[in-house]
């Protein structure tokens, strides 16, 4: 039998676990990592505001009313503003309700779970001594899917190699590191059907055949080299996600935009699609949405550089407008066969099946540290902690 373990997921002040929130990377990442650890017999608790669909015990930190009078009403098509920083009033209450009821529930050797680097290590961590620390007296704090810039636990797990040396680098760390863990993001393979139902409202979008763009409608993402590629091959594009793209329709005719999308509708635009661009100008830490479409069976054309370079095969990395306009042209003559060995691969690398191993492992080394750490031989499951 495998080790089991408990995991204290913290979630965000403008958010909660839930897939009406799918469009935060961040909520969405602990929404699944909670449907794939309780399905291998771990022991989650989740700390986020009212309204979590998580399926495991939920302790409420904001009220819906509390939420919206920090951010506004939930409003899906809207980027919300939030300060990545902890002396936020959102963020001073949020944190001080989780830590008061962190302190009912953390047993010795539980591991709490932040995604939201110094906005949460400190002010949560100091109130379990050595959490972050190396000590770890009680329970190990862990940044456990980096794709920001910066720690500040001890703990931490990057989303894709290359992030993890880019941020080193940056630090001048040149020395070995073991804290440290590198595990993909994961997708639930449930949200992508091999055969998505088309939801009425975006049929009309995708009735003709067309290129995607889905993710947050801003430059950084590079949704106009998108708009540039598709007009100069003659191509439809179909815009999805957050961010105001109303009057692209109009300066672009070939562009259709359809909003923030949910679970359902990116499945069926996903696998329906052509190929879907995410030609993102900054280094990725790992770009999800490059990944969700190779899991429909659909090629991702991408910049040649983050996490793209370990994501996506090297035909579909681009470094020109003339590369990004062959590939997408590539794209239109792929087999139903070649499409269905992208999505084999996708599955296989990031499926919550082959994920969840690799963050066991990695548990299984910071718990190791109760007792001999790098010595310790002995099976875990057999001895009590001391």
């Amino acid at each position: 039998m495998a080790m089991r373990y408990r995991f204290h997921f913290l979630g965000m002040p403008h958010t909660t676990t839930s897939p009406d929130y799918c469009h935060c990377a961040y909520t969405s990442k602990v929404y699944k990592a909670i449907r794939m650890f309780s399905r291998r017999g771990h022991t989650c608790i989740d700390y986020s505001n009212e309204g979590s669909t998580a399926d495991c015990e939920h302790v409420q930190i904001f009220s819906e009313a509390e939420r919206a009078a920090h951010f506004g009403p939930h409003d899906k098509q809207k980027l919300y503003h939030i300060i990545w920083d902890p002396t936020q009033p959102y963020w001073r209450e949020y944190n001080a309700r989780a830590v008061i009821e962190l302190s009912k529930r953390v047993q010795k050797g539980d591991f709490i779970l932040t995604l939201s680097g110094n906005c949460q290590v400190a002010p949560v961590g100091d109130h379990f001594p050595g959490s972050y620390s190396g000590t770890q007296l009680t329970a190990a704090l862990v940044e456990w899917g980096i794709g920001y810039y910066g720690w500040q636990s001890r703990y931490r797990v990057f989303e894709s190699h290359g992030h993890h040396e880019w941020v080193m680098g940056a630090q001048g760390q040149k020395g070995e590191d073991n804290d440290s863990g590198i595990v993909p993001n994961f997708f639930d393979m449930d949200e992508f059907p091999a055969s998505p139902p088309i939801p009425e409202r975006i049929a009309s979008a995708i009735r003709e055949p067309y290129y995607l763009f889905i993710g947050r409608i801003v430059q950084d993402k590079g949704f106009d080299i998108a708009i540039e590629v598709a007009r100069d091959i003659g191509a439809r594009l179909v815009i999805a996600g957050q961010g105001n793209a109303g009057e692209l329709p109009a300066m672009h005719p070939h562009v259709t935009h359809v909003g923030h999308a949910n679970v359902e509708e990116r499945a069926a635009l996903m696998t329906h699609a052509i190929a879907a661009f995410a030609p993102t100008r900054f280094r990725e830490p790992f770009g999800g949405v490059a990944v969700e479409a190779q899991l429909c069976g659909t090629p991702a054309i991408t910049t040649d550089h983050g996490a793209f370079v370990e994501t996506v095969e090297a035909r579909w990395r681009c470094a020109s407008h003339r590369e990004f306009c062959e590939a997408a042209t590539a794209a239109a003559s792929l087999s139903l066969e070649e499409r269905q060995a992208i999505r084999r691969r996708a599955e296989s690398r990031y499926s919550l099946d082959a994920v969840a191993p690799l963050y066991e492992r990695y548990f299984g080394r910071l718990y190791s540290r109760f007792w001999g750490g790098w010595y310790e031989m002995r099976n875990l499951e057999t001895l009590t902690l001391p």
